[in-house]
């Protein structure tokens, strides 16, 4: 796992200190050279500079995010909704597109057109109800995009379920767009910053929900979506 602490001022020294935990896939968050980068990295520094917080941020496969929260190992996360008996839901920060990105000369015009395809799901992740639940379709699973993406150039697998714009920024910043055809958008789901029940920090939530309203009002949050692709 790794770990990131947004640098404060002396003034902030004394201030409230949260964990942060982020699943470590690009452009959400990631970490290259001894530094963290991505979307969710940029949104937890701007929390931080208008609150005055002291955050510390450690990465995770997907699957690790609801155990931490359910211990009460990391206080709170922005991610798509997780079981309301685990978080305290708080601001919504903006919406995600989820859904299918075939290989060339696949079509996915429409959710039957899945049927008989073998298709690439990141473990642990969600995509709606209907896909979650259903058997009938060939789910091969992954630890992450990238390894989906080489799959889906090889012709290994016919489809990428998941994020569509992580797909996207993946496939264009790793030389493998050629490898991406049609898109089938299934959902937009929200991202929502959320805390651990557990969490001693629950106090907190407010005025880090009142920062995430005036950075959508200000247009930082959509200045960050545009740049990290989410």
């Amino acid at each position: 796992m790794l770990w990131l602490s947004v640098v404060l001022t002396p003034a902030q020294v004394l201030a409230a200190s949260l964990n942060f935990i982020s699943i470590d896939v690009e452009p959400w968050a990631t970490e290259k050279n001894g530094e963290m980068s991505g979307g969710f990295i940029e949104l937890v520094k701007e929390i931080s500079a208008r609150t005055g917080y002291s955050i510390d941020i450690s990465l995770t496969p997907f699957a690790r995010v609801d155990r931490e929260l359910e211990t009460g190992g990391h206080d709170c996360t922005i991610l798509i909704p997780r079981s309301e008996e685990t978080v305290v839901p708080g601001e919504l920060v903006s919406y995600h597109e989820m859904g299918l990105i075939a290989r060339p000369g696949v079509e996915i015009n429409s959710y039957e057109d899945l049927t008989g395809l073998k298709i690439s799901l990141i473990r642990g992740s969600s995509i709606t109800t209907r896909f979650d639940s259903d058997q009938s379709l060939n789910k091969v699973y992954d630890t992450d995009y990238l390894i989906a993406l080489r799959k889906l150039a090889r012709g290994r697998i016919d489809a990428i379920a998941g994020a569509i714009p992580t797909v996207r920024y993946l496939a264009v910043h790793n030389r493998l767009s050629a490898a991406i055809g049609e898109t089938l958008a299934l959902a937009d789901i929200p991202l929502i910053f959320q805390c651990s029940r557990k969490s001693s920090q629950l106090p907190q939530m407010e005025k880090i929900n009142q920062a995430i309203r005036a950075m959508k009002q200000d247009g930082t949050i959509e200045k960050i979506r545009q740049q990290y692709y989410f």
